[in-house]
């Protein structure tokens, strides 16, 4: 069972922003796990260039825009949906949002949150203040009998908060030609050899 980081290409493939208040309705809802697609009024995207963000945009749009504002939050195309939602769209909804030029793009509210890091073989760095939350994951140990049949989920946001997707959705946005995520294998730590 591999996992890798969800990563949106910032380099080859445009990404989007919001502006206040929508930002921060956006970044509040990915806390979330419960539907919210009755209540949600869609936000108002734009498209991010060299003076918003000090990157070159390449201009081209992918299956997954980077969203600047907060990158563990998916943006994903129509397209991408519809080869993916019947891996994934038990534990996820689209929520809509107004794309620049029309084109359908829209947030993945991803709710399914999974407490399976093995902090006690993982290597994090915590927070030095506050709730002595994880900030930053150096090596991952998952507790994998937690993750069975998982193809997308979160962890706890006092675990780091990252989003993690499997090989069967890797396998499935590769084999239907998805364009706009990178698929960088995650630093494991060595398996615990005296159980």
């Amino acid at each position: 069972m591999h996992f890798y980081k969800y990563h949106p290409d910032a380099n080859d493939f445009a990404g989007l922003g919001f502006e206040e208040p929508e930002r921060e309705r956006v970044i509040a809802m990915r806390s979330k796990d419960f539907p919210l697609a009755s209540e949600w009024e869609p936000p108002a995207a734009h498209v991010f260039d060299e003076d918003d963000y000090g990157v070159e945009d390449s201009g081209l749009e992918g299956d997954f825009p980077t969203l600047m504002d907060f990158g563990r939050i998916p943006v994903v195309s129509q397209r991408a949906w519809d080869v993916l939602k019947p891996l994934i769209g038990g534990v996820c909804e689209l929520l809509p949002i107004v794309y620049p030029g029309g084109k359908p793009f829209f947030l993945l509210h991803v709710m399914k949150t999974i407490d399976a890091l093995g902090e006690a073989r993982s290597r994090v760095r915590r927070s030095k203040i506050g709730d002595c939350r994880i900030t930053r994951i150096f090596e991952y140990a998952f507790h994998e009998d937690r993750l069975a049949g998982q193809h997308i989920f979160k962890l706890p946001l006092a675990s780091g908060g990252e989003l993690f997707i499997d090989d069967e959705f890797r396998r499935t946005v590769e084999e239907n030609g998805l364009k706009g995520l990178l698929f960088d294998p995650l630093p494991m730590a060595e398996p615990d050899l005296l159980g």
